[in-house]
């Protein structure tokens, strides 16, 4: 009987101890689900980033060579336009709203990532400007057009870089605490 009323106990105890574990999992279970999500969105960037940085370094090539058409620089400057405002800035603007709910570190790394996203959509826009303004100058003449396309590729450049890196610590960190790896710090 006693032993019973021991057990009865404890098997109560133990319930009550749960409810609170399980109150909390949910929290974690949450900060995680943002954590995988801004892993994803990071690698997407990633991904855009190296599509920008493509286009731009043909780019780049094609603005030291007279030989190269007015259509085929349009051609690779809509294809960045593109990049950047129909893929890009969703992917930034999601990686902004959730920003303040990830760690302290990936707040950084995305606060890198917008900066340079932000100069690089500066500068393709200017170097569009720029080539349209400069009419019938040929663009490998065309000193602005040559800065803003280099620019335009180092930001992507930067970008990639930047995204890869916060990529890969924050899917091992993921993969540790998958693992149950203690992951120290945020």
């Amino acid at each position: 009987m006693m032993r019973n009323s021991i057990t009865r106990r404890v098997s109560v105890v133990a319930a009550f101890a749960l409810i609170p574990a399980a109150l909390v999992a949910k929290p974690n279970s949450d900060a995680l689900a943002l954590e995988r999500e801004g892993v994803d969105l990071i690698r997407e960037v990633e991904e855009i980033a190296r599509d920008v940085r493509s286009h731009a370094s043909r780019l780049d090539q094609f603005s030291r060579s007279p030989l190269i058409s007015k259509p085929t620089h349009a051609y690779h400057l809509s294809q960045i336009r593109t990049l950047i405002n129909e893929n890009l800035r969703p992917v930034m603007m999601r990686l902004g709203e959730i920003q303040p709910q990830l760690p302290e570190w990936k707040q950084q790394a995305i606060d890198q990532m917008i900066a340079a996203a932000r100069l690089l959509a500066e500068d393709a826009t200017d170097a569009i400007i720029a080539k349209r303004e400069a009419k019938t100058l040929p663009t490998s003449m065309n000193a602005d057009y040559k800065d803003l396309v280099s620019r335009v590729h180092a930001h992507a450049e930067k970008l990639v870089k930047t995204s890869d890196a916060a990529g890969n610590y924050a899917a091992a960190r993921l993969k540790a605490h998958s693992a149950g790896v203690p992951v120290a710090g945020n």
